[in-house]
Protein backbone atom coordinates (compact mmCIF):
# COMPACT_ATOMS: atom_id res chain seq x y z
CA UNK A 1 0.00 0.00 0.00
CA UNK A 2 1.03 3.11 -0.91
CA UNK A 3 1.42 5.74 1.88
CA UNK A 4 2.13 8.74 0.42
CA UNK A 5 1.99 9.64 -3.27
CA UNK A 6 4.70 12.42 -4.21
CA UNK A 7 3.55 14.58 -6.85
CA UNK A 8 5.62 18.10 -8.35
CA UNK A 9 3.14 20.61 -9.51
CA UNK A 10 4.04 22.23 -12.35
CA UNK A 11 4.01 25.85 -12.12
CA UNK A 12 0.86 27.25 -14.49
CA UNK A 13 1.53 29.62 -16.81
CA UNK A 14 -1.81 31.95 -17.36
CA UNK A 15 -0.86 33.45 -20.53
CA UNK A 16 -3.38 32.15 -23.41
CA UNK A 17 -1.05 30.88 -26.05
CA UNK A 18 -3.52 29.52 -28.29
CA UNK A 19 -5.51 30.90 -31.46
CA UNK A 20 -8.30 34.00 -30.50
CA UNK A 21 -11.49 32.12 -28.82
CA UNK A 22 -13.39 34.98 -30.03
CA UNK A 23 -13.30 36.93 -33.48
CA UNK A 24 -13.68 40.51 -33.74
CA UNK A 25 -17.47 40.65 -34.64
CA UNK A 26 -18.01 44.35 -36.68
CA UNK A 27 -21.38 45.11 -37.59
CA UNK A 28 -20.05 44.00 -41.28
CA UNK A 29 -19.41 40.74 -40.24
CA UNK A 30 -22.36 39.94 -38.34
CA UNK A 31 -24.50 41.00 -41.61
CA UNK A 32 -22.26 38.26 -43.47
CA UNK A 33 -22.93 35.81 -41.16
CA UNK A 34 -26.88 36.82 -40.86
CA UNK A 35 -26.92 36.35 -44.32
CA UNK A 36 -25.11 32.62 -44.09
CA UNK A 37 -27.77 31.64 -41.61
CA UNK A 38 -30.60 32.77 -43.18
CA UNK A 39 -29.35 31.08 -46.51
CA UNK A 40 -28.74 27.96 -44.86
CA UNK A 41 -32.30 28.57 -43.39
CA UNK A 42 -33.63 28.94 -46.46
CA UNK A 43 -32.03 25.63 -48.11
CA UNK A 44 -33.31 23.27 -44.91
CA UNK A 45 -36.62 24.72 -45.73
CA UNK A 46 -36.39 23.86 -49.47
CA UNK A 47 -34.95 20.20 -48.92
CA UNK A 48 -37.47 20.00 -45.86
CA UNK A 49 -40.53 20.60 -48.83
CA UNK A 50 -38.82 18.07 -51.02
CA UNK A 51 -39.04 15.19 -48.46
CA UNK A 52 -41.90 12.96 -48.61
CA UNK A 53 -44.10 12.74 -45.76
CA UNK A 54 -43.92 10.02 -43.24
CA UNK A 55 -46.55 7.54 -43.55
CA UNK A 56 -47.17 4.79 -41.01
CA UNK A 57 -47.77 1.66 -44.06
CA UNK A 58 -44.56 3.05 -45.40
CA UNK A 59 -42.96 1.20 -42.50
CA UNK A 60 -41.80 -2.84 -43.11
CA UNK A 61 -44.22 -3.97 -40.81
CA UNK A 62 -46.88 -6.51 -41.48
CA UNK A 63 -49.96 -6.39 -38.99
CA UNK A 64 -53.88 -6.93 -39.17
CA UNK A 65 -54.67 -9.06 -42.22
CA UNK A 66 -51.76 -9.20 -43.88
CA UNK A 67 -50.25 -10.94 -40.63
CA UNK A 68 -53.26 -13.86 -40.65
CA UNK A 69 -52.71 -14.38 -44.21
CA UNK A 70 -48.92 -14.76 -43.81
CA UNK A 71 -49.62 -17.23 -40.84
CA UNK A 72 -52.20 -19.39 -43.04
CA UNK A 73 -49.95 -19.24 -45.72
CA UNK A 74 -46.71 -20.42 -43.59
CA UNK A 75 -48.88 -22.82 -41.75
CA UNK A 76 -50.11 -24.29 -45.35
CA UNK A 77 -46.93 -24.03 -46.98
CA UNK A 78 -44.99 -26.17 -43.62
CA UNK A 79 -47.92 -29.19 -44.26
CA UNK A 80 -47.56 -29.34 -47.88
CA UNK A 81 -43.73 -29.31 -48.69
CA UNK A 82 -42.55 -30.09 -45.14
CA UNK A 83 -40.49 -33.00 -44.64
CA UNK A 84 -41.70 -34.36 -41.19
CA UNK A 85 -45.30 -34.01 -42.52
CA UNK A 86 -45.79 -37.47 -43.21
CA UNK A 87 -44.12 -39.15 -40.15
CA UNK A 88 -46.51 -37.21 -38.32
CA UNK A 89 -49.29 -37.88 -40.18
CA UNK A 90 -48.30 -41.54 -40.04
CA UNK A 91 -48.36 -40.95 -36.22
CA UNK A 92 -51.40 -39.62 -35.56
CA UNK A 93 -53.15 -42.39 -37.85
CA UNK A 94 -54.10 -40.00 -41.10
CA UNK A 95 -53.58 -41.34 -44.73
CA UNK A 96 -50.51 -38.86 -45.45
CA UNK A 97 -50.13 -39.36 -49.05
CA UNK A 98 -53.29 -38.27 -50.00
CA UNK A 99 -53.44 -35.18 -47.45
CA UNK A 100 -49.91 -34.05 -48.87
CA UNK A 101 -51.23 -34.64 -52.00
CA UNK A 102 -54.58 -31.90 -51.32
CA UNK A 103 -52.25 -29.81 -49.61
CA UNK A 104 -49.51 -29.59 -52.32
CA UNK A 105 -51.91 -27.83 -54.74
CA UNK A 106 -52.84 -24.83 -51.94
CA UNK A 107 -49.54 -24.45 -51.06
CA UNK A 108 -47.94 -24.21 -54.27
CA UNK A 109 -51.04 -21.66 -54.99
CA UNK A 110 -50.06 -19.54 -51.68
CA UNK A 111 -46.38 -19.71 -52.98
CA UNK A 112 -47.31 -18.41 -56.37
CA UNK A 113 -49.15 -15.91 -55.57
CA UNK A 114 -46.75 -14.64 -52.84
CA UNK A 115 -44.31 -14.44 -55.66
CA UNK A 116 -46.82 -12.75 -58.05
CA UNK A 117 -47.53 -10.92 -55.56
CA UNK A 118 -44.24 -9.18 -54.47
CA UNK A 119 -43.06 -8.18 -58.07
CA UNK A 120 -46.69 -6.55 -58.84
CA UNK A 121 -45.92 -4.58 -55.45
CA UNK A 122 -42.79 -3.83 -56.18
CA UNK A 123 -42.25 -3.04 -59.82
CA UNK A 124 -46.10 -1.60 -61.35
CA UNK A 125 -47.99 -0.26 -58.30
CA UNK A 126 -45.50 1.19 -55.66
CA UNK A 127 -43.42 3.41 -57.85
CA UNK A 128 -45.98 5.38 -59.50
CA UNK A 129 -46.98 6.24 -55.86
CA UNK A 130 -43.86 7.45 -55.07
CA UNK A 131 -43.62 4.45 -52.39
CA UNK A 132 -40.97 1.77 -51.28
CA UNK A 133 -40.48 -0.81 -53.76
CA UNK A 134 -38.74 -2.62 -51.14
CA UNK A 135 -40.81 -2.12 -48.42
CA UNK A 136 -44.05 -3.15 -50.49
CA UNK A 137 -42.09 -6.03 -52.52
CA UNK A 138 -41.76 -7.67 -48.85
CA UNK A 139 -45.28 -6.56 -48.01
CA UNK A 140 -46.07 -8.26 -51.11
CA UNK A 141 -44.01 -11.33 -50.16
CA UNK A 142 -45.65 -12.03 -47.06
CA UNK A 143 -49.08 -10.50 -47.27
CA UNK A 144 -49.41 -12.28 -50.59
CA UNK A 145 -52.72 -10.50 -52.65
CA UNK A 146 -53.94 -8.79 -49.64
CA UNK A 147 -50.70 -6.25 -49.74
CA UNK A 148 -51.82 -5.56 -53.92
CA UNK A 149 -54.94 -5.05 -52.68
CA UNK A 150 -54.09 -2.51 -49.78
CA UNK A 151 -51.38 -0.44 -51.45
CA UNK A 152 -53.90 0.00 -54.62
CA UNK A 153 -56.30 1.48 -51.54
CA UNK A 154 -53.65 3.89 -50.66
CA UNK A 155 -53.24 7.26 -52.21
CA UNK A 156 -49.66 8.62 -53.78
CA UNK A 157 -47.32 9.58 -50.81
CA UNK A 158 -46.78 13.67 -51.07
CA UNK A 159 -43.90 15.76 -50.37
CA UNK A 160 -44.85 18.38 -47.16
CA UNK A 161 -44.47 21.30 -50.21
CA UNK A 162 -47.24 19.78 -51.92
CA UNK A 163 -49.77 19.06 -48.90
CA UNK A 164 -49.72 22.57 -48.25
Amino acid sequence: MIDKIDTIAKPTDNTNKGPRQTPLWTPEKLDEAGKKAGAAQVWARKARMGELKKDPYELLAVEGTLRVYSIFAVITTALAFGKATPTVLNMVGIGADELIEFARIPGLILLVAAAGSAAVNALFLAPPKRRSSFVWGMKGLMGGPLAVMQLRELGDLKTYGESR
